[in-house]
């Protein structure tokens, strides 16, 4: 039954490279530091569409029916769908799918290790301080990288805008 309604691939190739490229996509996705995923870059811009092409040639490998097509969007919505109920419902997938938040700054010093993981510059976080008024790095109680790539300050009691 192949044609305009039919399928060109059998379901099971369908469904088997679907479900293998979207879950190594996650996989990899996941790896990327969370301070380049939260705001796009355009070479980062251009990596995810180069990878979005890539990746979808693997899972079509040559399908060119509307039914193979109209599969595999199901397939990737409905594998997303899954992935946000377990992270929703279960605690052990929020932890390995999900990014937590890096602290930065504690107590006035910066967290260097934190820092160089993450990816985040000197440069970065002062801008991100200036940003919320603060100049000096020893009115700050903590600064965290937030799991979207925002940079959240939190500064000490009694410490003013602009205090020095």
């Amino acid at each position: 039954m192949e044609g305009i309604f039919g399928f060109s691939k059998p379901l099971w190739e369908i469904a088997s490279r679907t479900t293998l490229i979207y879950f190594a996509l996650v996989v990899v996705i996941r790896l990327i530091p969370k301070r380049r995923t939260g705001h796009l870059s355009p070479n980062d811009m251009l990596a995810l569409i180069l990878i979005g092409g890539l990746a979808a040639d693997g899972i079509m490998s040559g399908s060119t029916s509307p039914a193979d097509i109209l599969l595999m969007i199901a397939l990737i919505v409905g594998w997303g769908y899954v992935i946000d109920l377990l992270e929703f419902r279960v605690p052990f997938f929020r932890r390995c799918l999900r990014d937590r938040q890096t602290t930065l700054v504690r107590d006035g010093c910066p967290q260097w290790g934190n820092m160089r993981r993450e990816m985040v510059t000197e440069e970065e976080l002062q801008a991100a301080l200036r940003r919320q008024g603060i100049t000096d790095l020893a009115m700050v109680r903590s600064a965290c990288l937030e799991a979207d790539g925002e940079i959240s300050v939190v500064k000490r009691q009694g410490a003013q805008d602009g205090e020095a």
